[in-house]
């Protein structure tokens, strides 16, 4: 699929209250557009100047009246200007499309300069604010007590997670709706407190409930945030900082599971959960530490390992390692059906061999300066030998 047929099956007003949150697009009607507050972070506006229209063809686009050049676009463009990155932003329009990155053709012109993965990940990062106080009380009273006598909770039991202390949940009061009355998750739902850095939530992030088809079917995504205008931020754990070494992880609840079954195996680490394939990691805690990256083994994931490992060592990281993938199933599911210390010795095992060269499919690729190899074993940093750098790890001395 080409660009112009993600931009031509992308709605607008969806995109802007799934980024901005319902109440932007408050007096925008869902196939006709219309002019509301202009929603992107730094224009308080008073009296709506922010026109949302089909152009020729039927295609959405936008415009701010008065503004100049900058001020106007398609889709991408109002990603563009909310500060994605050029990657996240074809993940956003592909989720929107109902389709894949794999089905999606690039262009393949060459940029004129190589993109700054830290410059790239900062903007990002700029988007992820801690919920204010008032707001962590709305969270709280939006999410009722958890317990296996519901749905939510048998979710989360199916995860290894539930009981878990190191992770705030709880399921949906009422349903969650936008201002024209479409459903985006139902009561019930489990919701997730996404913990950052500092040990204080950072956003509600509402994972619906049930298999791909029947979400398709009801019209619903996986996963809403519930409290718009904190961006995507990872999950930590709390004490983040405190290890020797970080694991990043595709996937909030991944991450959980990771920080459950690391504690079980004693192993000290820092755990980030991103926000989906393309995610930002913080960049706290980085610098001087082993950094160890895990995806989804599909060319998202890839792509994944490619942009972490570059932030990874563009924020300081002493090295970047990938472990082995999983073929059984993500994080979440093998801590379920395993068991915390099962799988954390597992998951040990994967970060004990993580500095081995790729000789087999068996072990783990490691990433160039520019792609993911599975020939040249090269990483970022300096690499040192498998039993000096897990017996460092496992003692502290990382």
């Amino acid at each position: 699929m080409r660009l112009s047929d993600l931009l031509d099956r992308s709605n607008l007003p969806d995109l802007i209250a799934w980024t901005c949150g319902p109440d932007a697009v408050r007096g925008l009607h869902h196939e006709r557009g219309g002019v509301i507050r202009d929603p992107r972070p730094g224009y308080g506006e008073v009296h709506p100047s922010f026109s949302v229209y089909r152009g020729k063809g039927g295609r959405w686009r936008w415009k701010r009246h008065g503004g100049g050049d900058a001020d106007r676009g398609d889709a991408l463009a109002f990603l563009d200007a909310l500060g994605y990155s050029r990657e996240q932003a074809l993940e956003e329009l592909a989720r929107h499309a109902g389709v894949t990155l794999d089905a999606w053709t690039p262009s393949h012109a060459r940029l004129a300069f190589a993109p700054d993965p830290l410059r790239e990940a900062r903007v990002a990062l700029d988007r992820c604010t801690p919920l204010e106080e008032d707001e962590l009380r709305r969270a709280h009273g939006l999410l009722d007590f958890l317990s296996l006598h519901n749905r939510a909770g048998h979710d989360l039991q199916r995860r290894g997670l539930h009981g878990w202390k190191g992770i705030q949940v709880g399921r949906l009061r009422r349903d969650f709706s936008t201002w024209d009355g479409r459903t985006l998750a139902y009561a019930g739902a489990l919701g997730v407190l996404i913990n950052g850095p500092d040990n204080t939530p950072w956003g509600l992030k509402v994972r619906n409930l049930g298999s791909k088809a029947a979400l398709e079917a009801a019209g619903l995504m996986r996963y809403v945030y519930r409290l718009a205008g904190h961006g995507a931020p990872a999950w930590c754990p709390p004490r983040y900082g405190d290890g020797d070494g970080v694991l990043i992880v595709e996937g909030e609840l991944n991450g959980a599971a990771a920080a459950r079954a690391l504690c079980e195996a004693g192993l000290k680490m820092d755990v980030q959960g991103l926000a989906g394939a393309g995610g930002t990691p913080f960049l706290d805690g980085l610098q001087g530490k082993s950094v160890f990256l895990y995806a989804d083994p599909d060319a998202l994931g890839a792509a994944c390992l490619a942009r972490v490992g570059k932030v990874a060592q563009a924020a300081g990281a002493r090295e970047v390692r990938v472990l082995a993938p999983l073929h059984d199933g993500d994080f979440a599911d093998l801590c379920g059906e395993l068991g915390a210390a099962e799988f954390g010795r597992l998951l040990m095992d994967r970060v004990y061999n993580a500095d081995l060269g790729p000789h087999s499919d068996l072990r783990p690729r490691v990433i160039s300066n520019t792609t993911l190899s599975g020939t040249v074993p090269s990483i970022w940093g300096q690499r040192p030998t498998r039993s000096r750098s897990v017996w460092c790890l496992k003692r502290g001395l990382l």
